[in-house]
């Protein structure tokens, strides 16, 4: 290290540091996601506002002491300023829409324009419709390309001040170990269960015309699309409309338990395709969604489109994570549950996803899966058994 590199590190050291009210990257951050599970819970928007300190003119000291002062005077006490990375001071705005903060950040730069001639500002906001093939909640007419999806334009002409989707901040590089567990695990699990692929696929082709894969549109981490991999077990062109006004139900009600729509005779599902589901054995193919990256072995399970059209603001806190294939929910009753808790088990694992727990939550899949089969054929023999009796019954009478 030079010693001019070393002056630049001390001096970047010396900005992090917490003062008169400053707060450092590290706990305005913090202050960030704090905010943001506020407004999951209460609905009520927030703005960030960023100044980039680096592209203003005169020293960076004097132009970080202007701005300090020129963002204080505009601040109210509810307002949080603080560093948002090394170059850049901002201020988080409560109850303030991207209007609002439009006329704080140019209240800001004007306050400051007779010391800093060119600032940078960048203003987020904070809920905004980010699922990608929505759109956006903004008005179509103010659409412009922005990192991470859409973004408003607003009434500000300048690129600078369109008002950005917030989501962006917070995606996070996932961990070494998670992506060799991936790719390791998903690879040697297609080598083994090859004769299997074989065999499923093949009976699927003769008992049923039509595609041996089911390939659908789910939603990934952070609201992004991508296509999904089933071993088909239902008959082609069937009506999807009954499966989508009865998640429409789940989501609504909270409460209610997940019971599969399939558990009873379902005309859709192909010869032996109930015990192709009861065994997750149609779900092997997303194992090919794991190499490609877009699912992990373990994370929520991904939702559909119009599923998560429906859900709360705080159900979108399960997309922090990449999908996978079985998950915290799985493990712990799966279909005894119901969609809230359903929802606490995937944000549970966003939050805390570890080696370890992904470790155990492997282990313990197929042991739930055996108990859920045996449990699903339990019921099913009660059901015949009691059918039986009912039909007798009928005959005496």
């Amino acid at each position: 290290m030079s010693f001019f590199d070393f002056l630049n590190l001390k001096d970047t050291f010396s900005r992090m540091r917490s003062s008169s009210g400053i707060h450092v990257r590290e706990d305005f951050l913090l202050i960030l996601e704090r905010e943001r599970a506020r407004t999951d819970r209460t609905g009520h928007e927030f703005s960030l506002v960023v100044f980039g300190i680096g592209s203003a003119t005169g020293s960076i000291q004097m132009t970080t002491r202007y701005l300090e002062t020129a963002i204080r005077k505009r601040a109210r006490n509810s307002d949080a300023i603080g560093w948002f990375d090394d170059h850049a001071l901002a201020a988080i705005l409560p109850g303030t829409s991207p209007d609002g903060a439009l006329k704080f950040a140019e209240a800001v730069r004007q306050s400051a324009a007779p010391r800093i001639t060119v600032l940078h500002t960048t203003i987020y906001s904070y809920p905004t419709n980010w699922i990608e093939q929505k759109g956006t909640a903004c008005k179509a007419s103010d659409e412009v390309a922005a990192p991470g999806g859409i973004a408003c334009s607003l009434v500000a002409p300048e690129p600078e001040l369109a008002a950005q989707q917030l989501e962006p901040i917070f995606r996070r590089r996932f961990p070494f170990w998670k992506d060799t567990l991936d790719v390791v695990g998903a690879l040697l699990a297609l080598v083994v269960l090859s004769p299997l692929f074989l065999l499923v696929a093949l009976f699927i082709k003769i008992v049923s015309p039509g595609p041996v894969f089911f390939k659908q549109t789910r939603i990934g981490y952070r609201g992004r699309p991508f296509t999904f991999w089933k071993f088909r077990t239902m008959h082609v062109d069937n009506d999807a409309s009954q499966h989508q006004k009865y998640l429409s139900t789940l989501i609504s009600s909270g409460d209610q338990p997940m019971t599969k729509l399939d558990a009873e005779r379902d005309p859709r599902i192909i010869p032996f395709g109930k015990l192709f589901r009861q065994s997750c054995i149609d779900e092997l193919p997303q194992l090919i969604n794991v190499l490609l990256g877009d699912m992990s072995l373990v994370g929520p399970r991904p939702c559909l489109p119009n599923e998560a059209e429906d859900f709360n603001l705080w159900h979108t806190r399960r997309f922090d994570t990449i999908p996978g294939m079985t998950g915290l929910w799985q493990v712990n009753g799966k279909n005894k549950t119901t969609f809230k808790q359903m929802m606490r088990y995937d944000i549970s694992y966003a939050r805390q996803d570890s080696f370890w727990t992904d470790l155990k939550i492997i282990f313990k899949t197929i042991p739930a899966i055996i108990v859920m089969v045996r449990e699903q054929l339990a019921a099913r023999r009660t059901a015949s058994v009691e059918s039986k009796a009912l039909a007798s019954a009928k005959k005496v009478s």
